[in-house]
């Protein structure tokens, strides 16, 4: 009886896999959803994990990437990482990076939104906008140094 609920909460795994990475807490929540133990819970994730179709170090990459090319900002990113149970350890390796370089891209790609503001203003709108994506305030500012975003 263990075997086949075990075998059914791989089945119901891989099957959520197919569509996305998850981090290791999604699963666990998704399997309390469809009501299996404890116990089946934790050995799913065990296999899993143990042959790699399960590992919240390559989920945090792949995450934190694909929000970056979205022009997300590492608090941003850091939460949404929080809310899907990564630890702060796996976080904190994701989101150590060159900020200023990562902003500098996202004004580039970005600019026809700020080309008709002049000086002040669209320092202010671009300033404002890149906090509501997620960049810290030292952040911007060290990105604002740059000669490119000033003139």
């Amino acid at each position: 009886m263990i075997d086949e609920e075990l075998e059914m909460a791989k089945r119901q795994t891989l099957h959520f896999l197919s569509f996305r990475l998850r981090s290791v807490e999604e699963v666990r929540k998704f399997l309390f959803r469809k009501n299996h133990q404890q116990e089946i819970i934790k050995k799913t994730i065990d296999e899993l994990s143990e042959h790699k179709f399960l590992d919240d170090q390559i989920f945090a990459d792949w995450w934190a990437e694909s929000r970056i090319k979205q022009g997300w900002g590492q608090v941003k990113i850091k939460n949404e990482l929080k809310m899907k149970g990564v630890e702060d350890e796996t976080i904190v390796s994701v989101i150590t990076r060159d900020w200023g370089e990562i902003i500098k891209n996202i004004i580039e790609k970005q600019f026809s939104k700020f080309v008709g503001l002049k000086g002040r203003d669209r320092n202010l709108k671009i300033r404002r906008w890149l906090a509501r994506k997620g960049f810290t305030f030292s952040q911007i500012n060290r990105a604002f140094d740059d000669t490119v975003i000033n003139g």
